[in-house]
């Protein structure tokens, strides 16, 4: 059976999976969370060397921040969808169809409350985030060489390589799916809001993709986990829209 661990802080999250015959991360933080990495694996019996994969939901800093730190140290392998490749390799400077619909500002103005997210962002080296060299690219579908075999489903609209990865019981919806968005004050299952998402319509229909699949647990990029099962949480967001 796969034991999660919940890495990161309270605004950004990302995961240690147990799978028994491995150690998976998926997703990878910030820069700024190197420290915290180090001891969470130290506080788990682990090193950084056991960490044999690093599955990418997308290629935002918050997400891929220490990840080809972990290829370079530790000899893992990035792994991420093809269409989100292009993004992996500049993550800074990310290509005219690959930016937010709308911009921070008009939600700050809303709320400005909501830019402690971006702020925390920039805090923990967001823009020192280094581009993946070398990936491992994947389509859709199960990643058998991976621990714990993991199903990837590609869920376009928030990036355009977007993944939401799914093992047995669990399921790593990235910013897919999130149960906290601090722009417009969210909390329960939602989309984040266009002012971080590529399209919003995309992102709504890719939710559909994952009502199929029945595991209890979901662990997003934001926000608390979820354990009344994904298609509740699928249902929940379609029924929240896109902000």
């Amino acid at each position: 059976m796969d034991v999660v661990h919940r890495l990161g802080d309270g605004l950004v999250n990302f995961y240690l999976v147990d799978t028994g015959e491995g150690v998976v991360l998926v997703d990878s933080g910030l820069p700024g969370h190197w420290r915290g990495l180090l001891a969470d694996l130290d506080r788990l019996g682990f090193a950084p060397t056991d960490v044999t994969d690093v599955l990418v939901t997308h290629a935002h800093p918050d997400h891929i921040g220490l990840a080809e730190r972990l290829r370079v140290e530790a000899g893992a392998r990035i792994h991420l969808h093809e269409r989100e490749a292009g993004l992996a390799a500049a993550p800074l400077r990310p290509a005219a169809d690959s930016r937010p619909e709308k911009s921070v500002l008009g939600y700050a103005l809303r709320r400005p409350s909501g830019l402690r997210t971006p702020v925390h962002l920039l805090r923990l080296g967001g823009l020192r985030t280094k581009p993946v060299a070398d990936p491992v690219v994947f389509t859709d579908g199960l990643l058998a060489d991976v621990p714990g075999r993991p199903l990837a489903v590609h869920t376009p609209g928030h990036t355009h390589g977007s993944t939401v990865f799914v093992f047995q019981d669990h399921a790593f919806t990235g910013d897919a799916l999130v149960t906290s968005d601090p722009m417009v004050g969210s909390v329960g299952p939602s989309l984040l809001c266009r002012a971080f998402t590529n399209d919003g319509r995309a992102a709504l229909e890719s939710l559909r993709a994952l009502e199929a699949h029945d595991v209890p647990h979901v662990h997003p990029g934001h926000g608390d986990q979820w354990h009344e099962g994904l298609p509740a949480a699928v249902r929940a967001a379609v029924a929240a829209g896109v902000r």
